[in-house]
């Protein structure tokens, strides 16, 4: 099996460990050495606790893998300011992962946080 297929069985199985579970630092350590992407899973897991991630398309090269997929999480805890609406939202987002040695190293996010906002009743939608 090439490199590529293995980093994209790794994402699959990352995102179906962290997805709908609390996540705990051991929990990520077990799949990643990224310390910003570990501090950004406990904040947003302590906002919508046990947040859920779908995967729609997940692509690949060399140690880099895409992943276009969809957040579900129900609004329990603070988010930057904004008390718990206990509300559920939805939102696409884009992340991109380096690999190595089954780790992820490194990371980026696009995440449609306008969207969020909005189901938060923060921002209006735009008419």
């Amino acid at each position: 099996m090439n490199q590529v297929k293995k980093n994209k069985e790794f994402v699959i199985r990352y995102f179906n460990a962290i997805s709908g579970v609390t996540k705990t630092r051991e929990l990520c350590e077990q799949y990643m050495t990224d310390q910003a992407l570990i501090g950004h899973i406990l904040f947003f897991d302590g906002a919508f606790p046990k947040y859920e991630m779908f995967i729609d398309e997940i692509t690949g090269e060399e140690n880099r893998i895409i992943v276009r997929g969809r957040f579900k999480g129900k609004h329990e805890g603070a988010l930057n300011g904004i008390p718990p609406t206990h509300k559920e939202v939805f939102f696409p987002f884009v992340i991109g992962y380096e690999i190595e040695k089954n780790k992820i190293i490194s990371h980026w996010l696009i995440a449609d946080q306008m969207k969020l906002m909005e189901q938060l009743e923060v921002m209006k939608q735009p008419v």
